[in-house]
């Protein structure tokens, strides 16, 4: 009960009526306009050791070949890929984090591969779908199913 009160006050204080909806405020960095572009560096993993860390997260099956696919899609497999994009926004790591939805994803944590595997497959999760990976809705993930598919294939034959 205090916090509510608390919380009261303080949307009354700010000159908010409670139950008023405010807009959603545009984020700072889709005000800023940056040159888009993309830098591969890092180690470079295969598409075997993609499956291999996408499976320890937690990832199976389809979604498995799919996480591998979209993996080579965004990153090409460098540890340390990152995309500036035209927001001023940037994606990192092997599944491109992005750093303004996902601002607890330190840029030490993107670029370490466990690591920016198990957000992805949190991003999965959360989602129940493929739709937070622009390569996904843009269907540039499906160039590497066959790669992907091979790879999952080769995993699960070791």
């Amino acid at each position: 009960m205090p916090r509510m009160i608390a919380v009261s006050a303080a949307t009354v204080l700010a000159g908010v009526v409670p139950g008023t909806v405010l807009p959603n405020p545009v984020p700072a960095a889709v005000e800023r306009k940056c040159t888009s572009y993309n830098k591969y560096e890092g180690e470079h993993y295969q598409p075997k050791q993609l499956a291999q860390l996408a499976k320890q997260a937690g990832f199976t099956e389809e979604d498995l070949v799919i996480a591998v696919a979209v993996a080579l899609a965004e990153s090409s497999g460098w540890t340390k890929a990152v995309l500036v994009n035209e927001n001023c926004t940037t994606d990192r790591g092997l599944w491109q984090i992005n750093d303004y939805w996902h601002p607890e994803v330190t840029e030490k944590q993107a670029f370490d591969p466990p690591t920016n595997v198990r957000v992805a497959y949190q991003i999965f999760m959360e989602s129940q779908n493929w739709k937070p990976w622009s390569t996904f809705e843009s269907g540039a993930y499906k160039e590497n199913m066959d790669t992907a598919r091979e790879a999952v294939k080769e995993l699960n034959a070791s």
